[in-house]
């Protein structure tokens, strides 16, 4: 206890969560080497709120957390912060923070706001106390050099994707509304984990593009500092949609195969009459069967 340079540190900590508050509750006790006792109570609070829509459906979320601490003379630091995102794609990140410390008399106010952009990562922050006031600003990105290309991403790490998912434009890399693949249909993605089976899924409910994909989610074993190529199959042809009848007026079978001037299978009758195919350009004609049974 008493010994020359040791000294001892004791924590007690309690977790818990409540509805949609989660709480911790420390303590701590500190020895120095001259024996001299130091005694922390800590309570962290940690919410997460809603508020507006997003332009896709579903309510923004928004994180609250609160951390007070108090010493053997009462009150002694205060901390409070709100971070969440925003944009039309969720591309933008924010942190608000306010702090207040009893010692230094000194109260602190700062925020930041993140902006993943497609090619690049942009930062700014703010933070002013009665003491001092700072700006400050960042901007990353990274360079991949690869046999079809090269190509520009937001951010890097040592083990990344290349997304290939050819001609299929607009598509979001696994849930990331701001990472999408470009008009070749290339995307870079750097959060994978070596060793480890990462499963990487395309979302094409946003994008505009005439591709088909044939197969949301791939998988991929990376070893560590590897850049892997994972390939998505895609349809280049195009969807074409119109209404046909047969001769007397009558509607098409539905379901029967619609076939082009060589025979190839391009596409099917739906419902009310309505044909469907799927070719790289209008074909000038078309082959339906009127009634199979009857070889017409």
């Amino acid at each position: 206890w008493g010994r020359s340079g040791t000294g001892k540190d004791y924590q007690l900590s309690y977790s818990n969560t409540w509805q949609r508050l989660s709480f911790t509750l420390s303590a701590t006790q500190t020895y120095d080497s001259n024996n001299r006792e130091d005694k922390r109570f800590n309570i962290y609070l940690s919410i997460p709120l809603t508020w507006g829509l997003k332009e896709n459906g579903g309510n923004r979320d928004i994180h609250l957390s609160n951390s007070t601490t108090f010493d053997d003379q009462g009150y002694e630091a205060n901390n409070t912060s709100l971070s969440g995102t925003f944009g039309n794609r969720d591309q933008f990140n924010y942190t608000t923070n306010l702090s207040q410390q009893r010692q230094e008399h000194q109260t602190t106010f700062g925020g930041s706001v993140t902006w993943n952009a497609p090619l690049a990562t942009v930062g700014g922050s703010y933070s002013q106390s009665n003491k001092y006031h700072q700006v400050g600003g960042n901007i990353q990105g990274g360079l991949v050099a690869w046999a079809d290309g090269v190509h520009l991403a937001s951010r890097l790490n040592d083990t990344i994707a290349i997304i290939n998912a050819p001609y299929l434009e607009g598509a979001a890399v696994q849930g990331r509304p701001y990472l999408r693949t470009n008009a070749k249909g290339y995307a870079v993605f750097e959060a994978l984990t070596p060793y480890r089976q990462n499963f990487i899924s395309l979302d094409v409910s946003e994008s505009e593009s005439d591709v088909a994909l044939l197969g949301n989610r791939k998988v991929t074993v990376p070893y560590r500092g590897a850049v892997v190529l994972v390939h998505f199959e895609t349809e280049t042809s195009k969807p074409f949609y119109f209404l046909a009848r047969r001769a007397d007026g009558e509607p098409l079978t539905f379901g029967y195969e619609v076939e082009d001037d060589e025979g190839n299978n391009v596409g099917l009758v739906g419902q009310g009459s309505r044909v469907f195919i799927r070719t790289e350009k209008v074909p000038i004609s078309v082959k339906i069967a009127t009634d199979k049974q009857q070889g017409l």
